[in-house]
């Protein structure tokens, strides 16, 4: 059962038993009441009554010097005109002879109630039910041979208090249907927040990382949203730095291997040519030291690789001065069988500039930069590589990159020709490595391209 429901449950059974109980008090004071008063004023019409009556006969008593026989009385009776007006004589015999009686009642229903004195009146009062009819009686004997009753009819009373009960329901019903309407009404107010909160919480237990539930309260319920709200932010960071960290591990494995290529290409091909070639001895000690360089190059960008991916980005690497010429050779050397084989030309172009780089990892930039420029270029073209004041420029002629995907080519794994790099062996990770290492040397990348004119690539040291 939803919450909301039991609390409307609960409130409404609350209100019907509080509208219950007080109908019932109202109910039994108001008949209390009314009771007494149709008493008092019974008492009050049966008292002028008998005192007119005993008037009347007293002075009758007075005229004649003895009492009045029933002829007589039963004369009296009848100019009282009042049907609930009865008098019954009491004859030597002990018969009782009925003088007046205008009602249903015989002398002996009457005798049988049970009466009770009044202290202000010399009568007694009974009660009496009959055919759906209530009525006050009340007896009185006077010169101790005729007994007179009065009967007070009250069931006017009884109406009243059964339309008043009707009342009383039929008000309990409509206040408790209020009542609910009015709980529903609110409760879908006040529970708002809490229906927005499942909400979100539904949305992020989809993935929805970024759902945020609106606050607009100050009670309870706005400070469980509020906690709520920085419950997500704290996931939504959560998901973020172990998504970022694997990433992180994933680049690198793909860094790595794609920057192992390069080096282990060139060991590789001199390797094969000591093992098939015979050359000079000048040649073989070029090509033993150009291997061991190149081996020794290829330890220490290891280790740099991996201490600068797992680095967090408040850290920085080891910069020095580097001549651009150094970086130039290094870069050209690395990237000059390649280059042969294409039948491209690398031209470079500095005039004593110095740059504060790591060496190994500026190398790398250059050596992707110009790779991806001699993917780009086609046979008998040329590739120009040149240094400025804080700029390094590559450019080529060849087919130049689609305006759209300038900024895309920067992304890990991204490809503008997916076919030709796979055919060449690349992963789309060169220029997203460079972008990485010209990061943590605090220098921007910036491309300007046009279509089937070439590519310049322009690095700018801060």
């Amino acid at each position: 059962m939803r919450l909301k429901t039991k609390i409307i449950l609960i409130c409404c059974i609350s209100t019907l038993f509080s509208s219950i109980v007080s109908s019932a008090a109202v109910y039994l004071l108001v008949k209390s009441n009314s009771i007494d008063a149709a008493q008092a004023q019974s008492v009050q019409n049966a008292l002028a009554g008998f005192t007119e009556l005993e008037k009347k006969i007293t002075a009758l008593e007075d005229r004649t010097g003895r009492e009045p026989d029933w002829e007589v009385l039963q004369y009296f009776m009848k100019q009282q005109k009042d049907d609930m007006l009865l008098c019954f004589v009491q004859t030597v015999g002990g018969e009782d002879i009925e003088v007046y009686n205008e009602t249903v009642f015989a002398q002996a229903d009457l005798e049988s109630l049970p009466y009770h004195p009044l202290i202000d009146l010399a009568a007694e009062e009974a009660e009496l039910t009959w055919g759906g009819r209530h009525f006050f009686i009340y007896r009185q004997e006077q010169g101790g041979s005729y007994t007179i009753y009065k009967l007070e009819d009250i069931t006017y009373v009884w109406e009243r208090m059964r339309m008043l009960g009707i009342g009383l329901v039929i008000l309990t019903c409509v206040v408790t249907m209020l009542v609910c309407a009015f709980l529903f009404f609110i409760l879908s107010r006040v529970l708002q927040p809490l229906k927005e909160l499942n909400a979100g919480a539904k949305l992020i237990a989809r993935g929805h990382y970024d759902e945020r539930i609106p606050v607009w309260r100050k009670d309870e319920i706005g400070t469980l949203s509020d906690n709520f709200n920085r419950m997500a932010e704290a996931v939504q960071c959560r998901i973020r730095q172990l998504e970022e960290a694997e990433w992180k591990r994933t680049l690198f494995m793909g860094n790595l291997t794609h920057e192992l290529k390069t080096p282990m290409t060139a060991i590789s091909g001199y390797a094969k040519t000591l093992l098939t070639v015979k050359l000079p001895e000048s040649d073989k000690e070029e090509a033993l030291s150009y291997i061991y360089e190149e081996s020794c190059r290829l330890e220490r960008l290891s280790k740099k690789m991996m201490n600068l991916l797992l680095l967090e980005e408040s850290e920085n690497i080891e910069r020095q001065e580097v001549p651009a010429s150094v970086l130039f050779a290094h870069a050209a050397e690395a990237c000059r069988q390649s280059l042969w084989e294409d039948g491209i030309r690398l031209e470079c172009q500095e005039d004593g500039q110095v740059f504060v780089a790591d060496a190994d990892l500026f190398t790398e930039v250059l050596i992707n930069l110009i790779d991806n420029a001699r993917k780009a270029s086609k046979r008998g073209d040329r590739i120009l590589l040149s240094a400025k004041e804080r700029v390094i420029e590559v450019q080529d002629f060849g087919t130049g990159i689609p305006k759209d995907e300038r900024e895309k080519i920067l992304e890990p794994f991204y490809m503008i020709d997916k076919s030709r790099s796979r055919k060449s062996g690349g992963a789309g990770l060169g220029l997203a490595i460079t972008a990485l290492i010209l990061k943590h040397h605090d220098c921007t990348i910036r491309m300007e391209s046009e279509l089937g004119q070439g590519t310049r690539v322009i690095l700018q040291f801060v």
